[in-house]
């Protein structure tokens, strides 16, 4: 994919292809600008193009056509409400930016052929906000690289910045990557991704236990964070991963996954499923909800259990964090769900699922069986269970034995679950599995200023560097569903604008180099 481009200078140096990278070089050349992107992977895309693909958005023309009276307003109120105890940290400045600018940049996305489904629900908002990419999330990196094409952007791809240039004023001037320097005269934007997959940074900034779990891009290592704090700035809320059980992946090709994402299809595909009733589109989608999604939390507090690969019990199931760090410290990052009857004919029918798509679709105990039957188990006895899973079977005989003893007593003194159902005692037994821990994102972020640009710990901005994306975070919360993805573009495009308007430098030798270590 790297570009026959022989040019090393430009009026603006992005790094990193992803969602938020692309973004900014498509918002930098449509002002004017020359643009070149450097891309560590092979292919551009990043968490982006891995991603379910939700954008949360008001006041756009799909909530208009279905009736949906939203506002700036209200879209900032709900965020608050889904901050929660993290409201108090936020940053009140970026979220306005986030707010006014997401439904502007739905509407821009269209323009380039991205279709959406939606507006659909995502609770605690009072307004249907969501709005999910169609096919897939590879239609964002198809219809941005397209674009990048058409602007006359210039993609090196398998690049990795090995240390961002200064110039004797002490501006950040270039890159070095592979050996070459990269220059630009009027900016560098650093759009690298999270820091998920970095063990280093887990480690130090979460703990240890967190380090251990593997990242769903494994190519977010922080890379922007250690170059924009070699060039002074400050990477501030690093303590939130999400930290969660995935089902392993399914051996089953995933038709909404395989579906390409030309402009045209995606159209047409949005004109079908809008006029799909709800009942069908639900049942299109289950397939590929039951490979994306866990189980929900409502099922342990009914009394399932989760259990290692050994078959002993090895978390507190009311935590999300503590179940994927047990997981991923058993050895084989493996878990399985273990549960009864009583609770699979409670998560067979509405209004409790097993998975869900909020909105869309919602997956019960039948759809794993239908469509995912490599992680779906039934057996009249926990050994024949055990038999179907892999499992020990006295070791997990002796689990379900000492849950229902708990239970029972009213009171787990293993890992101290509050919430512990009616036990696993009524067969037959079921089990889903097997699940992986994985790291979905990291929060926290370079500090940046309204214009994006990166900050020192005195607030001041380092000359010639911006960030966007999870890099530029800035102390955003983003604590719902589609708003990652929607601040990867927000502020890829006013940090693309703004870094093509900033004046050129005319020097742009290179006095000092600042490593990525």
């Amino acid at each position: 994919m790297s570009s026959t481009a022989v040019s090393s200078t430009a009026d603006v140096l992005v790094i990193g292809g992803g969602g938020s990278g692309m973004s900014a070089a498509i918002s930098a050349a449509t002002s004017g600008a020359t643009v070149i992107v450097l891309e560590k992977c092979p292919n551009v895309g990043g968490s982006t193009a891995m991603s379910v693909g939700s954008f949360t958005a008001a006041n756009t023309a799909y909530q208009y056509r279905a009736g949906v009276n939203d506002s700036i307003e209200l879209f900032v109120e709900d965020m608050k409400v889904a901050n929660g105890e993290f409201e108090q940290r936020e940053n009140k400045e970026l979220r306005r930016i986030l707010a006014e600018n997401a439904g502007p940049t739905v509407e821009w996305l269209g323009s380039i052929g991205v279709q959406f489904l939606g507006p659909t629900p995502e609770p605690p908002y009072e307004k249907p906000r969501m709005h999910n990419v169609l096919p897939n999330s590879g239609a964002y990196a198809e219809a941005l690289l397209r674009e990048c094409r058409k602007r006359g952007v210039v993609i090196h791809t398998s690049m990795r910045v090995e240390e961002l240039l200064r110039n004797a004023e002490g501006e950040i001037i270039g890159a070095r990557a592979n050996g070459r320097e990269y220059f630009g005269r009027r900016g560098v934007i650093l759009a690298t991704g999270d820091y998920s997959a970095s063990t280093e940074m887990k480690a130090k900034y979460v703990g240890e236990a967190a380090a251990k779990i593997p990242a769903v891009n494994p190519n977010n290592t922080g890379d922007g964070f250690k170059l924009g704090t070699e060039a002074g700035g400050v990477m501030i809320q690093m303590d939130r991963l999400y930290e969660g059980l995935r089902f392993a992946p399914s051996i089953r090709v995933d038709p909404i996954k395989m579906l390409p994402s030309h402009p045209l299809i995606s159209k047409a595909m949005r004109l079908v499923v809008e006029r799909l009733p709800r009942k069908i589109l639900a049942y299109v989608i289950r397939g590929a909800l039951t490979s994306w999604v866990g189980p929900n939390n409502t099922m342990y507090r009914a009394g399932a259990i989760l259990v290692g690969h050994g078959g002993k019990r090895i978390a507190n199931e009311d935590s999300d964090k503590a179940m994927a760090r047990a997981t991923a410290a058993d050895g084989k990052n493996t878990a399985y769900m273990i549960f009864d009857e009583r609770v699979a004919t409670k998560f067979s029918a509405w209004p409790n699922p097993v998975s869900t798509f909020p909105g869309v679709a919602y997956a019960y105990v039948d759809d794993y069986k239908r469509y995912r039957p490599d992680v779906y188990h039934r057996a009249g006895t926990i050994e024949e269970l055990a038999a179907s899973t892999g499992l020990d079977p006295a070791m997990l005989t002796a689990s379900v034995e000492e849950w229902n003893a708990k239970v029972a007593a009213g009171k787990d003194g293993d890992f101290d679950r509050q919430h512990l159902g009616q036990g696993v005692t009524e067969g037959p037994f079921y089990a889903l599995g097997p699940m992986n821990a994985y790291i979905t994102l990291a929060d926290g972020g370079l500090a940046v200023d309204t214009e994006l640009r990166v900050t020192t710990a005195e607030g001041e901005a380092i000359p010639g560097l911006w960030a966007a994306g999870s890099t530029g975070q800035g102390g955003l919360q983003l604590l719902n569903h589609g708003l990652h993805i929607g601040w990867a573009m927000v502020s890829g495009r006013i940090a693309g604008r703004n870094v093509a308007q900033a004046p050129s430098r005319p020097d742009l030798r290179v006095t000092a180099g600042l490593a990525v270590g």
